[in-house]
């Protein structure tokens, strides 16, 4: 990080509230006045939004979140001379940011702008900033577990008509981590916290995929928060501080850049595919940050069948590729996505063209994208060996995702954004559906194995 910006040894607490001129030729901002990590934090909301100039305070939190800091946030601001209005929502089966939530919260919002506490984690946090933003109010986030990187998100990933849509969305004002409270948050919470760290290396050799391939834009300096901030987790993931400072750094690289690029590729619209599969089959999703370990196990193994195993004709394919698309047909995506297809199509429709960038595929691109993505792919024994020490799922059978399932995500998790990831490069290529098919095959063995 010195490197790229001349700081010295930054701090979370010294980047809030800042801006500053950066390499990639942009202007970043950070609009959070606090980020607290301390133990005791959590007793300084009330003053916090007394400071802010607050009469009256919206919680919301969910059953389990309300019971491990809810309570305590509620009490800590009615000792502020704060009025609370707390919102309670089901705890088992944890609530979605769906319309289904949304309309629970309209019914108890207040005339005037109330600020808002989420007390909780992604569901609960996309929730508050999303009505935040809605209401033109702030928000303040109280994780609860370190679960999850978009603590500081200025977008929300909303469940729409089973689809997940992101919407525009306020970042916090403030966040008040607090060991004394993530710490006690259950183990697969903090096991889907570490996966998630896991899936920033495929995220990241995706836009830096994207960046050699089409001249998407790139950010040096988000790319180093998510570097330095996954490198530790990933030697030693034994310390839950540090975990929740490190998903709390890839949320800053987030919002540096004002997207999810810095943190989200082809293994997080695999783990939306899957979600979506299983709400609209009656199956349990899972953890988000479970999903994604797993698929970032898949995805490296997509470069490695791509960049390895088939290197010698990618370059013969180069040519053709430029001619074909990353995206499948409308039959094609109404066959993968059975009843959320009409919903996905609609939002195919808002996109601003399929092209990716002014460009044809060239070996000598193709080569560079392979130098470029290089250094952010692990061996894969070492990628499953972290799954395995933090206690996550490290294979796709083991939450729940059969080869025939395999086969059809590679080829449809390309479908849920319009970003650039490894899959389209092998859509255009034309090698996707041999490279499903193989994995497809390799998780059958996984099975029987």
């Amino acid at each position: 990080m010195r490197q790229v910006t001349g700081w010295s040894d930054p701090s979370l607490a010294s980047l809030v509230g800042r801006e500053f001129s950066c390499p990639c030729g942009r202007t970043h901002a950070l609009p959070i006045d606090t980020l607290a990590t301390h133990s005791g934090s959590l007793q300084e909301v009330g003053a916090f939004l007394k400071r802010q100039g607050a009469s009256g305070v919206w919680i919301i939190a969910d059953q389990i979140t309300y019971e491990a800091a809810g309570r305590a946030v509620e009490e800590a601001c009615r000792a502020s001379g704060l009025a609370v209005e707390p919102t309670i929502l089901p705890g088992d089966p944890a609530p979605h940011a769906d319309r289904e939530a949304l309309g629970r919260l309209a019914f108890d919002l207040q005339p005037g702008r109330i600020p808002l506490v989420a007390v909780g984690s992604g569901t609960v946090c996309d929730l508050a900033r999303f009505m935040a933003y809605r209401t033109g109010t702030f928000f303040v986030a109280v994780p609860t577990a370190p679960s999850v990187d978009g603590f500081t998100s200025s977008v929300a990933a909303m469940l729409v008509d089973g689809v997940r849509i992101t919407y525009p969305a306020a970042p916090p004002r403030a966040i008040f981590a607090d060991p004394a409270v993530f710490a006690r948050a259950p183990h697969t919470l903090i096991a889907s916290g570490y996966a998630e760290m896991l899936g920033k290396l495929t995220a990241l050799a995706d836009w830096r995929l994207a960046t050699t391939l089409n001249g998407e834009y790139h950010c040096p300096v988000a790319e180093e928060l998510v570097l330095e901030a996954v490198r530790p987790i990933l030697s030693d993931p034994s310390s839950t501080s540090a975990l929740m400072e490190a998903l709390l750094w890839v949320g800053l690289a987030m919002l540096l850049v004002g997207n999810s690029r810095p943190a989200s590729g082809a293994e997080h619209h695999l783990a939306h595919y899957w979600e979506m599969r299983a709400l609209w089959e009656g199956r349990d999703p899972l953890l988000h940050g479970l999903r994604v370990g797993v698929a970032s196990v898949l995805v490296q193994r997509v470069y490695g069948e791509i960049l390895q195993r088939r290197r010698e004709i990618v370059p013969r394919l180069a040519g053709h590729g430029s001619r074909r698309s990353p995206h499948g047909t409308e039959a094609d995506i109404r066959a993968w996505y059975g009843p959320v297809a009409e919903r996905l199509l609609e939002e195919h429709a808002s996109w601003s063209g399929s092209s990716y960038g002014p460009r044809p595929l060239t070996a000598p691109g193709l080569a560079a994208a392979g130098d470029a993505v290089g250094p952010y792919l692990l061996p894969l024994e070492a990628a499953t060996a972290f799954l395995r020490k933090v206690g996550a799922p490290a294979l796709p059978h083991e939450i729940g995702v059969d080869p025939d399932l395999v086969r059809t995500s590679l080829r449809a998790a390309k479908e849920v954004r319009h970003r650039f990831t490894i899959l389209h490069l092998a859509s255009e290529l034309g090698l996707l559906d041999e490279v499903s098919e193989a994995l497809a095959q390799e998780a059958g063995r996984e099975v029987s194995a």
